[in-house]
């Protein structure tokens, strides 16, 4: 009798665990774009990643697509009002329908749109690491990058009562070329969304950004509890719907540019000339920048309600060094950090 009800046992076993375990999907520890190597991905080669239905393929294959190539091009140069105002025709004509949905006359505009370059200006709020989707056949560790670009700055994270942002995004494709541009997220967000779907401060306000790159229709995100104008709420699972002001994104990013200045850290001065001090007068003390570094590796750290890791990558302001380690501030806080766990500097 054992024998018999054994491998029911084990079916039983694989069909539950799957439930039991599939809450949230899992979603990459990244915080920051980093060189990849896109060898072994087996997703390398499949423009339409795992998708299943042909309109699933159509938006997969666009997705993918190589970043544009810039040389001689005039993209059509955009910020939120603007680029709403672009879009609103055929957004007024296809709310809340897919692309299977589409008439003739409306595929044709939308493979126009679509076939468009555009420099989008905003404020880079909040940046992450996507969940796994079809796209990138479902892989935790080649993930797209979701850019949140608000029309004005903000200096807390999304919440309601927000107006709702444009979308941009990174892909596996593209990721390594924008790193190897300087492109660093951390000091362009204003805020980085953990895995745990937190909201991690960078220490700095939201840059103005330039994002330029290919129009896309992302019709899978194009009903109600997507779109809207402002925020309205955040569900239980963290989220906030709506989350995006448009169905339409940019996707592939091919570049991205900061269109202010951030001051610059003290490793990257230069040496300063010694002013000429007239006679007699006291010398104006100057301020010195502000020193940063950054995780090389997760750090266990003591909070008033327990304990919490920081994750690598993760750039915070020194206070002070000492043969114990460094000081630094998370959330106005003091931390000491392990020396070995830290680099000079960080992203820019």
């Amino acid at each position: 009798m054992q024998i018999k009800t054994f491998p029911l046992t084990i079916s039983l076993i694989l069909l539950v665990a799957p439930f039991g375990s599939a809450e949230r999907p899992r979603i990459s520890e990244d915080r920051e774009l980093k060189e990849i190597d896109l060898s072994a991905w087996d997703c390398r080669d499949r423009l339409e990643g795992t998708a299943k239905t042909s309109d699933g393929v159509e938006r997969n294959r666009l997705k993918n697509r190589e970043a544009a190539t810039l040389t001689g091009t005039l993209p059509e140069t955009m910020d939120t009002a603007s680029f709403l105002r672009y879009i609103s025709a055929f957004d007024s004509r296809t709310k809340g329908k897919r692309r299977q949905d589409l008439s003739p006359v409306q595929r044709a505009e939308l493979e126009k749109y679509e076939q468009q370059l555009v420099s989008f200006t905003g404020y880079l709020v909040l940046a992450y690491a996507g969940p796994p989707e079809s796209t990138n056949c479902g892989s935790t560790d080649f993930h797209d990058w979701h850019l949140e670009v608000f029309a004005a700055p903000s200096d807390h994270p999304p919440r309601p009562g927000d107006a709702t942002p444009i979308i941009c995004e990174i892909t596996p494709r593209n990721q390594s070329a924008l790193f190897r541009d300087g492109v660093r997220l951390q000091s362009l967000a204003a805020f980085i969304r953990a895995p745990d779907l937190t909201y991690e401060p960078t220490g700095h306000p939201a840059r103005k950004v330039r994002i330029t790159g290919n129009l896309l229709w992302d019709d899978d995100h194009n009903g109600a509890a997507d779109v809207g104008p402002g925020i309205r709420t955040v569900a239980a699972n963290k989220y906030h719907t709506p989350w995006r002001a448009t169905a339409w994104e940019i996707h592939p990013v091919a570049k991205i540019e900061a269109l202010d200045a951030e001051a610059p850290l003290a490793a990257d001065l230069p040496p300063a000339a010694t002013p000429a001090i007239s006679p007699g007068a006291a010398p104006v003390p100057t301020k010195p920048a502000q020193e940063f570094v950054t995780l090389t590796r997760p750090v266990k750290i003591r909070i008033p309600y327990g304990e919490k890791v920081l994750p690598r990558g993760l750039r915070l302001p020194v206070k002070a060094r000492s043969g114990q380690g460094i000081t630094v501030d998370y959330l106005g806080q003091t931390q000491n950090i392990p020396q070995d766990a830290t680099v000079a500097g960080g992203p820019q």
